[in-house]
């Protein structure tokens, strides 16, 4: 039975990974700054096998990664994966665009990667399947108006998987990133008030998408569960894109 921390599983993709990963029987641990939401994601798959557990974790801090994968291995004795799934998205206008938006990003959104697979690492190596997956952004290969550190940040972390993979491939641990594209979820909500509203511009995003409709959470979960799985034994330090097309178009 596998066993997986998701870092930031109380919502949207994170959430939809955590039930994609329970029913398959996976031990699941869910770190998230939202305790009742994170709570509430595991009680409703209690019906599922495996082991759910929660906890509290502020990711943007530096002992707070290192914080949920001790919790994750105090809970299930071992960590098979790690996900990544938290992540912080300010939409402001160049010019008043802050130092302090800009820190905040970075902290959740690329260091905490970082120092959550710095810690992860040697249960990683003893497992038989050792993988992380960080949860990317078509906004690493695109520009946006308003997301300057996302933008940033998220670029940052595709260039984070590739020299993380090498550091790790030798203990035989996988690392990937998956890269949404337009996925509904709240997530997305200061893009919607940067722009003037959600219906606005919903109908100018969908004729960009090939497929026609933005993603469901649940269409990365899918993807994530694969990446953790023993079937992805020869993928490393790639970029998965999940965008319906957006970026082909």
């Amino acid at each position: 039975m596998t066993s997986v921390l998701i870092a930031g599983g109380a919502s949207g993709i994170g959430a939809a990974t955590a039930a994609r990963l329970r029913a398959t029987g996976a031990d699941v641990h869910v770190a998230d700054i939202n305790p009742a939401g994170a709570a509430e994601v595991v009680r409703a798959q209690a019906h599922h096998p495996g082991s759910g557990t929660a906890g509290y974790c502020d990711l943007s801090t530096a002992d707070g990664p290192g914080q949920a994968v001790a919790e994750a291995l105090d809970a299930h004795g071992r960590l098979d994966a790690v996900v990544f799934c938290a992540g912080l998205l300010v939409e402001t206008e160049l010019p008043g665009f802050t130092v302090a938006e800009w820190d905040r990003t970075m902290a959740l959104n690329l260091r905490a990667p970082f120092l959550m697979a710095q810690a992860a690492a040697p249960a990683l190596a003893a497992s038989p399947h050792g993988r992380v997956v960080l949860t990317g952004s078509t906004a690493a290969f695109r520009g946006g108006g308003g997301s300057f550190a996302y933008a940033a940040s998220k670029g940052g972390l595709v260039a984070l998987t590739r020299s993380l993979a090498v550091a790790m491939g030798p203990d035989g641990t996988c690392v990937t990133c998956v890269c949404p594209g337009w996925i509904d979820t709240p997530f997305n909500d200061p893009y919607w008030q940067r722009v003037g509203g959600r219906e606005g511009a919903l109908d100018a995003l969908r004729s960009r998408i090939p497929l026609g409709e933005q993603g469901r959470p649940e269409d990365v979960a899918d993807v994530i569960a694969f990446l953790v799985s023993p079937g992805s034994r020869y993928l490393t330090g790639q970029a998965v894109v999940v965008d319906g097309g957006l970026l082909a178009s």
